[in-house]
């Protein structure tokens, strides 16, 4: 698995913090073998893909696409993408109190556990999931 970050630079991310989360989430998925790009965008662009994908016309934190799943039997190396909206995640980390870096580690981490399959759709999904992220995070 390679992870690609794009467009850190321009929001003044440093992406060596997500080594740590990476090498967590190794241990705790089934890693897919591939490309996954995590995408720091604006809220306007991820309002934008909210609609398109999710029929949601309002930003949203992050949004994870597996490519595995919605493009079976696609050639490239490229297996899933993350798109987390640094204003959005400025706005939630200081409404909780803590630094940007924090809000950004805790929406690689949920991101990266819906490419790999984890929901929440039902009670028992995210408990399940909540419990990964804790023990990722922590």
């Amino acid at each position: 698995m390679v992870i690609e970050f794009i467009n850190e630079n321009e929001w003044g991310i440093d992406v060596k913090e997500f080594d740590t989360y990476i090498n967590r989430l190794r241990k705790e998925v089934d890693v897919l073998d591939g490309i996954i790009n995590v995408i720091f965008v604006n809220d306007v662009y991820i309002k934008s893909l909210n609609k398109s994908y999710r029929d949601k016309d309002m930003a949203t934190d992050v949004l994870s696409f597996n490519y595995e799943k919605e493009m079976p039997g696609d050639d490239s190396n490229l297996v899933g993408e993350i798109y987390i909206s640094v204003e959005t995640a400025k706005r939630q980390a200081k409404d909780v109190g803590h630094d940007l870096q924090d809000e950004l580690n805790k929406l690689f981490v949920h991101g990266f556990l819906h490419i790999h399959g984890h929901e929440h759709i039902t009670d028992a999904d995210y408990e399940v999931m909540d419990k990964i992220e804790k023990r990722v995070l922590s």
